[in-house]
């Protein structure tokens, strides 16, 4: 499967006289069928929640004493995603993995949700491909 990520940057304010204006960021990844989806970041989460979302995965979450954990589930399969500030960590009842939660290295950004989507969940490798920023 292909993907594109596009991404447009622009200047925003806080919203009150006191907030200084900042440069935003947004990001698409558009399917080579032609589905496109927003990703609230460019990391490892939102890549693998927008593959998944895109291959019927279903999610939910369940809370543990300290955390909320993300659930996606296929049939009978399930995979565990638990975040910290730093790491994130996909568990299923036989594997589990921890990544840093940020890499600014898009290839072995890709490279991990390459291992994660096709490793925990039987997807196909995805080809990315990142269009530069506009602005």
């Amino acid at each position: 499967m292909k993907a594109v990520i596009t991404s447009e940057e622009f200047y925003t304010q806080g919203g009150c006289n006191a907030c200084q204006p900042f440069t935003m960021a947004t990001y698409d990844l558009t399917f080579e069928d032609g589905t496109i989806t927003s990703l609230e970041e460019l990391d490892m989460a939102s890549l693998m929640m927008a593959l998944a979302q895109k291959n019927q995965w279903r999610q939910s979450y369940v809370e543990d004493d300290f955390d909320d954990i993300l659930i996606y589930q296929k049939g009978d399969r399930k995979i565990a995603v638990k975040e910290t500030p730093r790491k994130i960590t996909f568990q299923t009842q036989k594997e589990k993995k921890t990544f840093d939660k940020k890499n600014c290295d898009l290839t072995a950004l890709f490279a991990q949700v390459n291992e994660i989507s096709t490793g925990l969940f039987n997807l196909e490798k995805t080809e990315f491909e990142v269009k530069p920023l506009e602005k």
